[in-house]
């Protein structure tokens, strides 16, 4: 049909103020006849002069929207609809609510397992996917095609990642990643051993004062402080009185608000109280680190220094910030590269202890709920201890004998599927591809439930349920089937995993073969609606035996 058809008599009118950029969207909203294509039709040509003015990157975005559009509409879409705004109102209505988004999407995409289900965040358009085969090929067979989401789920916590491994991408990930993997080798594993075991005698002083007393500790924060407490000692040799002033005044709250954020969005652009508060503690936190920084560097290439000093990557006992900065060459070394340092172990600070703390009490939590578990887990703990104090006279154990605790690990891994702590990833399709089947347009926002995955009945039996064997004996999380996630799979898996699994099974035997934990509120269990890693919503409170 020629245009005469399509337009009345005063088509010549129209096209003197209509550009090809209008014509353009009036071919798509016909292609697509849907209520969201003409209300962009009707837009585009009310605001053409505004539009001449932006010119085609606009144009281009609007088309990719429409085209985004055309193609996921033939998907399965997720309940709750609304033409235009997509699913903005039930994922709203989440917000500090049961069930809270994370577990919407999890409803949502495993219902429509293994193909990707369509959701759409305001005028973003989304795939939810809850399946090994995609996931497999998001993260890795196809991993060029999609590239990291900063503007979107990652966005809100930039004040912390930064430019960091998380967020970086191409030439700058893989410096990173092969800086970070060399200061993480097997020597520094070592001393997280002997560093976790101090952390952990400093908490059990704590606990021994009110053992038998009846009165009540909440461990979730313990946790948080403990953890960061081997990661500061671990990365910049921070003492725990250091570790104890300056991450509950600075980057615990820049982390509260952070999440805050990813929930909230509208809090970033309100200059109010908290606005400015957390610009703030933020500006000091940068201020702090690149000072450890530059102190540490200065320190390293001062006259006094001496080949192979303490300070050395040769020397198995450095820190991490010893081990990156040795990988930097001292012409390169300036304000740049102190910003990316700083960056990279603020990252370093959030990878490595918040999935740690929430690992630590979530399973404290299930075993105390699991008498014949805790029996279990405890017997383990104390028979491993004291072998090898027989063998060593020593009441560390090497991290081969550490090894033995089994199931401990495996309740540790079991808490990280059953409460799925990091419960979403999201990745950005950079080209046109298949998943589950389906044809995901470029530009389209790929989030991966892994909460979704980990509650598929289909993929682990009795998924609802706490059973450390799931874990003993076998490597399910090592196998590259993908229905395991808490660390993801492929070529961007977390690189302190087993930093974190080490520590955290120090910690856990400790406590298990000293004390005797009970749960002192009904309130204990209620998970956090608003909070990634996903934390108890009022702390978990126990009395010490």
């Amino acid at each position: 049909m020629s245009s005469s058809g399509i337009f009345s008599s005063g088509e010549d009118d129209v096209f003197e103020h209509v550009s090809k950029r209008v014509m353009l969207g009036a071919v798509a909203a016909l292609a697509v006849y849907q209520r969201e294509s003409l209300i962009i039709l009707a837009l585009m040509i009310l605001l053409e002069p505004i539009f001449s003015r932006v010119g085609v990157k606009g144009t281009s975005d609007i088309c990719g929207w429409l085209r985004r559009l055309f193609y996921l509409s033939k998907l399965n879409c997720a309940p709750g609809f609304i033409p235009f705004i997509g699913h903005t109102v039930p994922l709203s209505r989440a917000v500090g609510a049961y069930p809270c988004t994370w577990d919407l999407f999890a409803f949502w995409s495993t219902a429509k397992a293994p193909k990707p289900v369509r959701v759409q965040i305001f005028t973003r358009h989304c795939v939810v996917v809850a399946d090994p085969e995609p996931i497999k090929r998001v993260f890795n067979s196809n991993i060029k095609n999609y590239g990291k989401d900063t503007e979107f789920a990652y966005n809100p916590f930039l004040d912390i990642l930064g430019t960091g491994l998380v967020t970086s991408e191409g030439e700058s990930w893989k410096r990173q990643r092969g800086r970070i993997s060399q200061a993480l080798r097997m020597e520094i594993l070592d001393d997280v051993v002997d560093i976790a075991t101090r952390a952990v005698d400093r908490l059990c002083v704590k606990l021994e004062k009110i053992r038998g007393t009846g009165e009540e500790i909440e461990l979730a924060e313990e946790f948080r402080l403990l953890t960061l407490q081997v990661i500061g000692e671990a990365i910049l040799s921070l003492s725990p009185e250091e570790s104890d002033e300056v991450m509950p005044n600075l980057y615990l709250p820049i982390m509260e608000e952070c999440n805050r954020r990813s929930l909230e969005p509208w809090r970033a652009y309100l200059p109010n109280k908290e606005y400015f508060e957390h610009k703030n503690r933020v500006k000091k936190l940068n201020a702090y680190v690149i000072k450890l920084i530059r102190q540490r560097w200065t320190l390293k290439h001062s006259v006094t220094a001496t080949p192979n000093a303490d300070d050395s990557i040769d020397n198995p006992h450095a820190d991490i910030l010893d081990r990156v900065l040795a990988d930097v060459p001292k012409s390169e070394y300036g304000p740049e590269v102190e910003r990316q340092m700083c960056d990279e172990i603020k990252t370093f600070l959030l990878a490595g202890h918040e999935t740690s703390a929430a690992m630590l009490i979530w399973t404290t939590w299930e075993l105390v709920k699991a008498p014949e578990k805790m029996k279990i887990a405890t017997e383990e703990a104390k028979k491993v201890y004291k072998n090898s104090e027989k063998k060593n006279n020593n009441k560390t154990p090497s991290r081969d004998e550490l090894n033995g605790l089994e199931y401990i690990v495996g309740a540790l891994k079991e808490s990280l599927r059953l409460y799925s702590v990091v419960p979403v990833v999201t990745r950005k399709c950079l080209g046109d591809d298949y998943l589950g089947g389906e044809f995901i347009p470029k530009g389209t926002t790929v989030i991966i439930s892994v909460q979704g995955v980990h509650h598929r009945e289909d993929l682990w039996k009795n998924a609802q349920e706490f059973e450390p064997k799931r874990f003993v004996g076998n490597d399910t999380d090592e196998t590259g089937n993908y229905s395991y996630l808490p660390f993801i799979q492929g070529p961007r898996n977390c690189l302190g995993q087993y930093l974190a699994l080490l520590e955290a099974r120090v910690v856990m035997a400790n406590l298990l073969k000293k004390f005797k934990f009970t749960s002192s509120r009904e309130t204990n269990g209620a998970k956090h609606t608003k909070m990634i890693p996903i934390a108890p919503a009022d702390g978990i409170w126990f009395t010490v035996d």
